[in-house]
């Protein structure tokens, strides 16, 4: 029997189901059951997809040795005449030329010239990642780092798996929190995967404990991902409320905070900067 005056109706003109904790999409503003909580099960008109596909052109160095038609993307100059030569050009005989350079000056002069293509190398990246316009595009980059070490259950299909680095609770006289990478499958519930990440993390869980500090989910920032632990993963997705790479805080909140739903104000500028996302 249904109380119409108890819960919401999905919004989905064949489902309408009496639901009594409806999921609000972010987008079109209007209240679904859990089936169609997502957007592309409710086919959301005011859905965007937030991914920017322009790519930027990245710079060309042509190496200066005759007949040469080699090209790098990162500059690296002869230390003597200043001019850039490809890796494999790079001993272009300019320091033979030098009478008093011996083989271990030569030794060195080269290793510098790899250094400085490597640091080269190493401030593009650290640019990218703080120059992306958005924060979908910058976990692009940062999730190639993430699934290199990441673990996970391995029957998770690769299709299905979504990555995170989650950072565990700060102890009393912890410094720091460094965060571990892990993947979950997108089609389980935000409770399952909290499980999955202190079982990981070796955290004590006590969520089943209604008066015991819950286990919850936050963003890097201090915000609160969702309180509705039924939620997949791919709904959250669809929300905005996550996205593939993101950096994640798990931490304890107590009875009092949850009943009362003050979660932001457990973190500070100074808190969320111990929390260390490699």
């Amino acid at each position: 029997m249904e109380f119409p005056k108890t819960g919401k109706q999905c919004n989905v003109k064949y489902c309408k189901l009496l639901e009594f904790l409806p999921v609000k999409c972010a987008h079109c503003q209007l209240e679904f059951c859990k089936d169609h909580s997502d957007t592309t099960s409710h086919e959301c008109t005011k859905y965007k997809d937030n991914f920017i596909t322009e790519k930027k052109v990245s710079p060309s160095y042509k190496c200066n040795l005759a007949g040469c038609k080699s090209s790098d993307a990162v500059e690296m100059k002869c230390i003597l005449c200043k001019k850039h030569f490809c890796l494999q050009h790079r001993h272009h005989g300019c320091l033979d030329t030098a009478p008093s350079t011996s083989k271990k000056e030569k030794q060195r002069a080269s290793k510098e010239q790899f250094k400085q293509a490597k640091a080269e190398t190493d401030k593009m990246v650290q640019d990218t990642l703080r120059n992306a316009k958005n924060r979908a595009l910058a976990n692009k980059i940062k999730l190639m780092k993430i699934k290199s070490s990441a673990v996970g259950d391995n029957q998770i299909p690769v299709k299905d798996r979504v990555f995170f680095l989650v950072a565990p609770p700060l102890r009393q006289n912890d410094d720091k929190s460094i965060a571990r990478g892990f993947y979950v499958c997108k089609t389980w519930t935000l409770g399952k995967s909290v499980d999955t990440f202190s079982k990981r993390l070796k955290v004590i869980n006590k969520n089943d404990d209604c008066d015991a500090p819950k286990l919850v989910l936050f963003s890097s920032d201090g915000k609160i991902i969702s309180n509705n632990m039924s939620l997949t993963m791919q709904s959250l997705f669809d929300m905005g409320s996550l996205v593939d790479g993101d950096s994640l805080i798990l931490e304890y909140v107590n009875k009092e905070n949850m009943e009362n739903q003050r979660y932001e104000e457990m973190f500070d500028e100074a808190r969320c900067s111990k929390y260390v996302f490699i």
